[in-house]
């Protein structure tokens, strides 16, 4: 069998995060410039790879993970419906354990980015897998109330603040720079690639044998994720680590930029959150059955996963690719989310494709247009911009749940389409903010008061 080496320098790697990094982890920005600092070119590092294409390895180990990792709370939101009868879940409780999923990511993703630096590629990828099937088959084995849901979200919360430092890192090892962005985009995009699986799972697994064998299933192929980790990931050799360099302090003239592009992060998260857990829900109450409803989930996570890599090679092209078109998607969004509110089948159809596929597809690109906008500091801004992501995600579903069960439905889609309004009005403003905008206004000011001067 072939192996490859492929020493990879800490520069390299974070220039790989900062190519196309999203919203999944603030690991993302900070644990995954730890693992790159684990493995810098001072440390000469070593990558056996056990194939003779180790970019195509490392994509697929990264989508595996972010799968397996993300796969838990989608589930737990498709499968709602059922899970209602067998342990007491209403909307208010199905907000609190969505919220506590992205809030134990939030809250451990710092030590998820040290611990994997120092576990390497494979086994920092094998134990946030192993973590997100052990969710998985607990919540298959024993989950008599909501509660026991609360704690086996919790666990799969940690799973996926470990898994992402790990995969961006040996994505920036094993693939080649101009394919890099691509490899990044289709790892990212296996977000909503777990909610299309669990919309289908409702009709193919939910409603046939149940929703305990639907987790159980999941959690087998989960097993299958780990063991092709652990056989096709390489080991990371390195010394031990030299001492961190404290971060340069950002120039005050971009904090009001940074502050406005993580509010607008923070709340269009928050709207794309409630997206995710209420959808199918929803939907059986507009008059759509449960396998319908499912497969709606489906056809709104196969909108994401095409809007995401299409913004990005539209902004490749110099088409879009900034903060203005960060607010336009949004703004779509809310328009989506406003057709869910009416209640209609039909609206709330075409309301789903909207939320999802623009209205949730922006993430990528925002973090696209951070970086870009302060490339010596991307990875502390898009560290920022991923914070308030994380706020958003366990604030959204928290502060929702209680809306839809308190005021209906329709209230609180209409409350995420004020929301995403906000969201996207803070985006436009950011981009008045830009510092290449700010630059040009100071400019054409200099050159009016020497014009004046000369007059």
């Amino acid at each position: 069998m072939s192996r490859t080496t492929g020493p990879t320098t800490g520069s390299e790697q974070q220039h790989a995060l900062i190519a196309a990094p999203d919203e999944v982890s603030e690991a993302d920005a900070t644990g995954a410039v730890d693992a790159a600092d684990a493995v810098s070119a001072s440390e000469a590092p070593t990558h056996v790879w056990r194939t003779r294409r180790p970019g195509r390895t490392a994509t697929l180990a990264g989508i595996g993970t972010t799968v397996v990792t993300a796969l838990p709370v989608f589930l737990v939101g498709g499968l709602s419906m059922q899970l209602r009868a067998s342990t007491g879940l209403t909307e208010s409780m199905l907000g609190i354990v969505v919220a506590a999923y992205w809030g134990a990511s939030a809250l451990l993703s710092p030590l998820a980015g040290s611990l994997s630096s120092r576990l390497g590629f494979r086994w920092g990828m094998v134990m946030a897998s192993s973590i997100g099937g052990l969710a998985l088959i607990g919540i298959a084995a024993y989950t008599p109330t909501w509660q026991w849901l609360l704690v086996w979200l919790i666990l799969a919360g940690a799973g996926n603040s470990l898994g992402h430092p790990p995969s961006n890192a040996l994505i920036g090892a094993g693939v080649s720079t101009r394919r890099r962005a691509l490899a990044f985009g289709l790892k990212q995009g296996a977000v909503p690639l777990a909610t299309f699986s669990a919309g289908l799972a409702v009709p193919a697994l939910g409603l046939t044998v149940g929703w305990q064998w639907t987790f159980a299933i999941a959690g087998a192929l989960a097993a299958v994720a780990v063991c092709f980790l652990a056989w096709r990931v390489p080991r990371t050799k390195r010394a031990p680590r030299l001492a961190r360099r404290r971060p340069e302090r950002l120039p005050r003239d971009l904090r009001v930029f940074l502050v406005l592009a993580s509010a607008a992060s923070g709340l269009g998260a928050a709207q794309s959150s409630v997206i995710g857990a209420f959808t199918v829900t929803t939907a059986i109450g507009v008059g759509y059955s449960a396998a319908v409803a499912g497969l709606l989930l489906s056809l709104g996570s196969l909108s994401n996963i095409i809007a995401r890599p299409l913004a990005g090679w539209l902004a490749d092209r110099g088409i879009g690719g900034t903060l203005t078109t960060v607010s336009l998607m949004m703004l779509s969004g809310a328009v989506g989310l406003t057709g869910m509110a009416l209640a209609l089948p039909w609206s709330f159809a075409v309301g789903v494709v909207l939320a999802f596929g623009l209205g949730w597809g922006w993430s990528g690109l925002l973090h696209f247009a951070v970086s870009n906008a302060v490339p010596r500091f991307a990875a502390q801004a898009t560290g920022l911009v991923q914070s308030g992501a994380y706020i958003g995600s366990a604030a959204g579903p928290l502060a929702m749940g209680f809306v839809f069960e308190y005021f209906g439905p329709s209230t609180g889609w209409l409350a995420s389409a004020c929301i995403a309004l906000v969201a996207a009005t803070a985006a436009a403003i950011a981009a008045r903010f830009h510092p290449t905008r700010r630059q040009a206004r100071a400019a054409a000011r200099d050159s009016a008061a020497q014009n004046s001067a000369a007059r």
